[in-house]
């Protein structure tokens, strides 16, 4: 016997138990969810740059301290700079070198900073001031390194020319970079420059991009670049070296009060911890530390 067709409204019981069917096992099919280090990767935030602890102390001493001014150099590597380098800074008054390891004791105690100065303006007279940067990779931070001075007449030497200027409400500084490398140690730049004249509005470029910026002309000494990489522990001595003169070592560490006597500044350049390339680390915690200074400044007057 010849079957009877079903007609479309019968049908539709039977496909709706079809889709039913069909749409319960779909569901069984949807994807799991990831757990262990999977998820972790999926979940973990971007990471974000690591400060680095830069410490900065300034030490007082004056032309007839033997343990600053000769002792001291004995424990130093002035050749870990390049012979250019160091030349070029000799002719410009600045002795400059490397501590690797440990100091002895007694030279070693001219480097701590009394309680007192800790404080937010360094006290004048301090034997020792204390000033703590945290830089962001590769951000400029301003260490002032004496007081503004209405006139500042300045002697340079470069290529074996000797240039000279007289800049009006001077402010020495130095401009100080940090990078971090993969192996702990920490690379500093550091460049001697003076802030001069009236406030003036400007276009600077940095980062792919230009700003409006406020502020005193800069005055940049490029050719007196300083650059190296600093162990665990390691430290970068700045010193102005020779007689009282115009040189850019005594524009930046040499008091220009002579009633006061020819008191000079030591600078010392320390990184507080190792440095951890962000590349390189896989830890996602690094929000903390983002949170430092990224510009930080410090006054050595």
């Amino acid at each position: 016997m010849r079957p009877t067709a079903a007609s479309p409204a019968s049908l539709l019981p039977l496909v709706l138990c079809v889709a039913l069917a069909t749409g319960c096992r779909l569901a069984g099919l949807a994807l799991p969810t990831v757990d262990g280090p999977q998820a972790d990767v999926a979940e973990r935030p971007p990471t974000t740059a690591h400060t680095i602890p830069i410490e900065l102390l300034f030490v007082r001493c004056d032309e007839s301290d033997a343990q600053l001014r000769d002792e001291l150099w004995g424990f130093v590597d002035e050749q870990a700079l390049g012979d250019a380098t160091r030349r070029g800074l000799n002719a410009n008054g600045l002795r400059v070198g490397v501590v690797g390891g440990h100091l002895p004791t007694h030279l070693a105690d001219r480097f701590a900073p009394l309680e007192a100065a800790a404080a937010t303006e360094f006290p004048t007279a301090a034997a020792v001031t204390r000033r703590l940067l945290r830089l962001l990779p590769g951000k400029r931070s301003e260490v002032v390194a004496a007081a503004r001075l209405a006139e500042l007449v300045l002697l340079e030497q470069c290529e074996g020319e000797v240039r000279g200027a007289t800049f009006h409400d001077a402010s020495p500084q130095f401009a100080v970079r940090a990078w971090p490398a993969g192996d702990g140690r920490v690379r500093v730049e550091v460049v001697p420059e003076v802030k001069h004249g009236p406030m003036e509005k400007s276009w600077v470029g940095e980062d792919g991009m230009f700003r409006l910026e406020t502020g005193q002309r800069r005055h940049r000494m490029e050719h007196l670049r300083v650059g190296t990489t600093l162990p665990a522990g390691g430290m970068l001595l700045i010193a102005c070296a020779g007689d009282d003169a115009a040189t850019v070592g005594d524009a930046m560490l040499r008091d220009h009060d002579r009633a006061a006597g020819t008191s000079m500044r030591l600078l010392a350049i320390r990184p507080l911890a190792g440095g951890a390339d962000p590349m390189f680390s896989t830890s996602g915690n690094a929000g903390d530390d983002a949170q430092g200074e990224a510009d930080g400044s410090a006054d050595g007057t």
